[in-house]
């Protein structure tokens, strides 16, 4: 039995998948048609593993966020079952991950943008390489109608119109508090100034 093992790697994101050939489907020697294990690991969280099901709703997730936020859009997108959600998280975004096993907590990963692109990256490169022969249960991607881009990068646009004012509200609020104030008051005596005018010479 041929056991191989492909690492498709970006910056801050790797994936890893291990299997063989599918024989009964005219797969080479060199090529993963039944998928035996994947492991994703993202810099500064936990080494992430599962069953194939799980990959599909992890890909689906990211790619179809990736490519509506590269067009303007910020919305959440949640995987079948509610395994996987990508959601903006500020200026980030926001990756839940649910285990199907009880007793084990979500967890949640914080991506900025060079992330989220390395990791889009590395399961772009994975769904197109030739060595990996593996029907994915995604959905096939289409282009965005002109009319929904524009509807969304409104009500985007709306909801990060209402974040920056908040952040600057904020923000300012902060800086007065820190503007130093002088309560007292230094009191003159009119009568000594009046005393100290020079003499006014008449015309």
């Amino acid at each position: 039995m041929i056991n191989l093992s492909y690492k498709f790697d970006q910056d801050s994101s790797s994936i890893e998948l291990a299997g063989m050939p599918d024989v009964s489907n005219g797969d080479t020697k060199d090529t993963i048609g039944i998928l035996f294990s994947w492991k994703l690991k993202i810099i500064g969280a936990p080494l992430l593993e599962g069953e194939k099901d799980h990959l599909d709703n992890l890909m689906q997730v990211i790619l179809q966020y990736s490519r509506s936020y590269i067009s303007g859009i910020r919305k959440t997108y949640v995987s079948n079952k509610n395994i996987v959600v990508i959601s903006p998280f500020g200026f980030n975004h926001k990756l839940l991950l649910k285990s199907t096993k009880k007793g084990i907590k979500p967890l949640e990963i914080i991506l900025d943008d060079s992330e989220l692109a390395d990791l889009t990256k590395c399961l772009d490169h994975l769904i197109f390489d030739p060595r990996i022969n593996i029907k994915w249960n995604i959905n096939e991607e289409r282009p965005f109608y002109s009319n929904y881009i524009r509807n969304s990068v409104v009500k985007t646009k709306k909801s990060s119109n209402f974040f920056y004012s908040l952040f600057i509200f904020i923000f300012i609020s902060t800086c007065l508090s820190f503007i130093p104030t002088n309560n007292q008051y230094e009191l003159k005596d009119n009568n000594n100034d009046a005393n100290t005018l020079p003499n006014q010479t008449k015309l």
